[in-house]
């Protein structure tokens, strides 16, 4: 019965380890100087505008499954790729949502919030 386990443990050790010139388990090759940096899609600051308060000055932006932004962060804001304002996180953040104070701009719903 020992000698099963140990050839058990042997295996799924031996199953960890792969083949490869030993920079890390991705096979990739260093990025060589110079070159952009991509942020992945999931770690990008991205939202839309679903609701704007012209009268106090506020937007209600939705993150969706994006990294929410902390308060007093600036964002652009985006209308078919062209920035036409900008605001200020100042909370609160509430599961995809968070406010914004309007600091320029006429905002619309729809409208996209990205970083500076």
């Amino acid at each position: 019965m020992l000698k099963w386990v140990t050839g058990l443990v042997a295996l799924v050790l031996a199953g960890c380890t792969s083949p490869g010139n030993g920079d890390g388990a991705t096979g990739q090759e260093s990025k060589p100087d110079g070159g952009t940096i991509v942020t992945p899609a999931a770690m990008r600051t991205e939202g839309k505008v679903v609701r704007t308060n012209e009268k106090l000055n506020f937007v209600v932006l939705d993150f969706g499954f994006k990294r929410l932004p902390r308060a007093g962060q600036p964002l652009g804001i985006y209308r078919l790729g062209k920035k036409i304002g900008q605001v200020r996180v100042s909370g609160p953040a509430w599961e995809t949502y968070t406010v914004a104070d309007i600091v320029e701009g006429e905002i619309w719903v729809g409208d996209e919030a990205r970083l500076k």
